[in-house]
């Protein structure tokens, strides 16, 4: 397998066309469409499918598509990393960051970037914690500010702190008490998101304990189509209290804490355990510090 190769693949993956690819290449399509093949011989696997308007990727391919796009950022990487000068911190840095805290994170962290930083390039992914995880491991990110992350070999966290869920309402619904305790939780019909997404896991577990099931009325995994159902009354929500502090529908919306039993969160920043620690790398993490212990401060 050659670099060049995978480069080629990733290329034809995001253009969708043997032959767009090509001309974006500079590369004859017979000579593409040999590289490909020779890939498709060493993995024992068909990446592509034909069709009309030009291929899509295999389930096989879907998976190479990842590990692909971390082995090239790495190559890149590593190169940026010995030709710059010593103590320079120049470079491609990507960093995940959950869809709660995406809002709040994204801008002060490419402000604060690129002001101390200007030969750095930052740039950001969301994703759920889990995901965020899976793509620190395959190379594709560099650092992330997770939830709940395992304790293991694989990851190098720096903890944060601790963030509690709160139940989100629309200020039109009948008042809820001071504190909404565990039966009365599960009695709420509640707008969740899926599995495996953190939230989820704590509320289902939390009501489990109690020999409890949560009420669903919808499961929407986006942030932001949450408050706006929860804003237009169809339910409630659980969520950290920075979902609700980045939402445009802060005014129409009210949070309760659980009573008794809170859910609260393990906010970290995690780094790749086994990865070079780049001087880029180790300059966003401490800004990313500095801004997730603010952003805790203030919500």
């Amino acid at each position: 397998m050659e670099l060049k190769q995978l480069q080629s693949f990733l290329r034809i993956a995001d253009l969708g066309s043997f032959s767009k690819a090509g001309i974006a290449l500079d590369i004859a399509q017979p000579a593409l469409s040999r590289q490909i093949r020779l890939l498709e011989v060493e993995l024992g696997t068909a990446l592509f499918v034909r069709h009309g308007r030009g291929v899509r990727l295999t389930e096989r391919g879907r998976v190479l598509v990842d590990h692909a796009r971390g082995i090239i950022y790495q190559c890149d990487r590593a190169a940026a990393v010995v030709r710059s000068p010593e103590q320079a911190v120049t470079g491609h840095i990507v960093v995940g960051l959950p869809p709660s805290l995406c809002r709040l994170l994204a801008v002060p962290l490419l402000t604060a970037g690129a002001r101390q930083y200007p030969a750095l390039k930052i740039a950001i992914r969301e994703g759920l914690s889990s995901y965020l995880l899976d793509w620190i491991a395959a190379g594709s990110l560099d650092c992330a500010v997770v939830y709940n992350a395992p304790a293991g070999k694989e990851f190098a966290l720096t903890p944060m702190g601790m963030e509690r869920r709160l139940v989100i309402s629309s200020r039109r619904w009948e008042p809820l008490p001071a504190q909404v305790s565990v039966k009365r939780l599960a009695q709420l019909p509640l707008v969740l998101p899926a599995r495996p997404h953190a939230t989820r896991l704590m509320i289902d577990a939390l009501l489990d304990k109690h020999g409890l099931k949560p009420t669903i009325v919808a499961e929407i995994d986006g942030i932001s189509a949450i408050l706006e159902m929860v804003k237009n009354n169809f339910g409630h929500a659980v969520l950290p209290r920075s979902a609700l502090a980045a939402s445009n529908t802060v005014k129409a919306l009210i949070a309760t804490p659980i009573a008794g039993d809170p859910i609260n969160s393990r906010i970290a920043i995690a780094t790749a355990a086994r990865r070079p620690d780049a001087l880029a790398q180790r300059a966003v993490s401490e800004l990313l510090v500095k801004l997730v212990a603010g952003v805790l401060r203030e919500i």
